[in-house]
C-alpha cells in the first residue's frame, strides 16, 4: 500500500474517531436541554392549573357540600377540611405562619392559599387568613389578576375545568364548584399557588452537569469511537488492496470477511463482481460478435425489410392494372426494379458496414427528401416533406434519424390506414428534431406502450445518442412520432 493511502486511512480513522466523540457529547446536551425545556413548558402551560382544578373537584369539594349547605354554612368544618388538604400539598396551612399582609403578591416560592366564597360573593373561609381578604365579607376577586372571569364562570355552571384555571405570571389560579342540594352552585373553591421562577435555577443546573459530564462522555466517546473506527479502516484496507489487484486484471485476490453487516456483505458482493468480470471478460470477443450480429440484424428491419415492403407494394398495384392499364403497370414495375436495385445496393453497404446508401453524398434533408417522395409515391399516400433552419450534423445522428424516419413512414404505410402524412425536420442550434405524423386510424398506447420492434427499435438508436422518441396516438385521429436528439454534446456545427 502506498504511504499516502496509509495516511488518508488514518485521516478517516481519526476523523470517525472524533465523529463518534462529539456525537456522545452533543447528544448529552442535546437531551439535558430537551428535559428543562420540557419542565419549563410543563411549568408555564394551562396543564399544571387543570390537574389542580381536578384534584381540587375530586378531593375537596365533595367535602365541602355539606357543610356549605347548611344554613348558616359550618365555617369550622369548612376550615378543618381545608387546614387537613393544605397540609398535605403546597398550600400554606393555617397553623403556619402568617404571610406578610400588605400584598397578595408578597409570597414566597412555597406560599398558597385557599378561599371558600358563597353564592353570595361572601368570603367565608380563607387558609391561611389573609388581612387583604377578611372572612364574612365580600371577596375581591378582581383583586387576583385573572381570578374574576373565572369566578364568574364558576357560578355560571362552567364545569371545564380548562376555563376554570389560568397561569398569570407564574401564579396558578383556580376555581372550583360546589354543588348544592338542588344541583345549583352554592359556593366556589379558589386555590392559588405561586410558582417558583425555575428557568435560571435549571440552566445553571444544565450549565455544571454538562462540564461535569462532558469529560467522561468525551473519553468514552473517544475510545469506543477508536476501537471501531480501527477495526472499519482495517477492513476497508483489504478491501483496497484487492481493488488494486483487480485494476491490473488480476482477479484471483478475493477479500476476506466474514461478518454479517453492511460492509461484509459489500465484500462478498466485489468478491462475486471479480469472478463475473474474469468471466465476461474471457467471453468478450463472443459478446462483441453477437453485439455485430443484433446491430445487422436491426439495420436490416430498418433498411431492407422496409425497401422490399414496398416493393411488394408496387408489384400488388402492377397485378391490379396490368389487364386494365398496361402503362401504369409497367411504371410501378419499373419502380418496384428500382427499389429492388436500392435494396440491393443497401445491403451491399450494411456488408460492408458503410452509412446507408441513401445518405451517400448528401445530407439528411435532402436523402429524406428523395426517400419521402418515392415512398409517397409507392405507398400512394400523399406527403409534405419540410425543412426548418437546415445545417450540417454529425454523420451518426443523420445515419439514426434516416433510419427512424424509414421505420415510421413504413409503420404508416403498413399500419395507419392513412390518407396524408406529413415529415418534419427542424434545426435547433442543440438539437435535430424528426417529426413524422399522419391523419391515420392511430392506436391506444395505454394499450402498447412499449410498441413492436421498429419502435424499440427508434428507441435504441436515438438512446445511444442520447435523444428521445415519443408517440402520440389516439384511435381515429392518426399517431406522431417525434425524435429529438441533441447536438451540441455530438459535434455539430451551424
Amino acid at each position: 500500500m502506498k504511504p499516502g493511502e496509509i495516511f488518508a486511512l488514518r485521516r478517516l480513522r481519526w476523523k470517525l474517531t472524533l465523529s463518534y466523540t462529539l456525537v456522545a457529547v452533543v447528544t448529552l446536551l442535546f437531551l439535558e436541554l430537551i428535559l428543562v425545556s420540557a419542565l419549563i413548558v410543563f411549568l408555564n402551560s394551562e396543564l399544571l392549573p387543570r390537574i389542580l382544578v381536578q384534584n381540587l373537584r375530586d378531593e375537596v369539594a365533595p367535602r365541602l357540600e355539606k357543610p356549605l349547605g347548611q344554613d348558616p354554612p359550618n365555617t369550622k368544618n369548612i376550615r378543618e377540611e381545608l387546614v387537613g388538604f393544605a397540609e398535605n400539598s403546597d398550600v400554606r396551612g393555617a397553623d403556619q405562619p402568617q404571610p406578610d399582609p400588605t400584598s397578595f403578591g408578597n409570597y414566597t416560592a412555597d406560599q398558597g392559599s385557599l378561599f371558600v366564597v358563597d353564592d353570595e360573593r361572601k368570603l367565608l373561609v380563607s387558609v391561611p387568613e389573609i388581612r387583604d381578604f377578611p372572612e364574612g365579607q365580600r371577596f375581591e376577586a378582581g383583586d387576583i389578576p385573572g381570578l374574576n372571569p373565572l369566578v364568574n364562570a364558576a357560578f355560571d355552571g362552567e364545569e371545564n375545568s380548562g376555563r376554570l384555571s389560568s397561569n398569570v405570571n407564574g401564579r396558578l389560579v383556580t376555581v372550583t364548584p360546589i354543588q348544592g342540594e338542588n344541583g345549583d352552585v352554592s359556593g366556589v373553591l379558589v386555590g392559588t399557588l405561586r410558582l417558583p421562577n425555575l428557568t435560571g435555577p435549571l440552566l445553571i443546573t444544565v450549565g455544571v452537569s454538562a462540564v461535569l459530564l462532558m469529560i467522561p462522555a468525551a473519553f468514552l466517546g473517544t475510545i469506543f469511537g477508536f476501537v471501531t473506527a480501527y477495526g472499519l479502516t482495517r477492513r476497508l484496507r483489504r478491501l483496497a488492496g484487492a481493488a488494486r489487484s483487480w485494476s491490473r486484471g488480476d482477479f484471483s485476490v478475493t477479500t476476506r470477511d466474514r461478518s454479517r453487516d453492511e460492509l461484509g456483505q459489500l465484500s462478498r458482493e466485489l468478491n462475486d463482481m471479480a469472478a463475473q468480470l474474469d468471466t465476461l471478460i474471457q467471453a468478450r470477443g463472443e459478446l462483441a460478435t453477437l453485439e455485430a450480429r443484433n446491430r445487422f440484424a436491426r439495420d436490416l428491419h430498418d433498411s431492407v425489410k422496409q425497401q422490399v415492403f414496398a416493393t411488394s407494394l408496387q408489384i400488388a398495384a402492377a397485378r391490379a392494372l396490368i389487364s386494365k392499364d398496361t402503362d401504369s403497370a409497367e411504371s410501378h414495375l419499373a419502380q418496384a426494379d428500382e427499389l429492388v436495385r436500392a435494396a440491393q445496393k443497401e445491403l451491399n453497404v450494411l456488408i460492408s458496414e458503410m452509412r446507408p446508401a441513401a445518405l451517400e453524398g448528401k445530407g439528411l434533408a435532402a436523402a429524406l427528401r428523395e426517400y419521402t417522395a418515392r415512398w409517397s409515391e409507392g405507398a400512394e399516400i400523399p406527403s409534405d416533406f419540410r425543412v426548418q433552419g437546415e445545417r450540417t450534423s454529425p454523420l451518426e445522428i443523420e445515419q439514426a434519424l434516416f433510419r427512424v424516419a424509414q421505420e415510421a413512414l413504413a409503420n404508416v404505410a403498413k399500419h395507419s390506414g392513412a390518407t396524408h402524412a406529413e415529415i418534419d425536420l427542424i434545426y435547433t442550434a442543440d438539437t435535430l428534431t424528426l417529426r413524422v405524423a399522419d391523419d391515420g386510424r392511430g392506436f391506444d398506447t395505454s394499450q402498447s406502450p412499449g410498441g413492436g420492434f421498429g419502435l424499440q427499435s427508434m428507441r435504441e438508436r436515438l438512446a445511444k445518442l442520447g435523444g428521445r422518441v415519443n408517440i402520440e396516438s389516439t384511435p381515429g385521429k392518426g399517431t406522431r412520432v417525434t425524435c429529438v436528439c441533441p447536438l451540441n454534446e455530438r459535434g455539430g456545427k451551424p
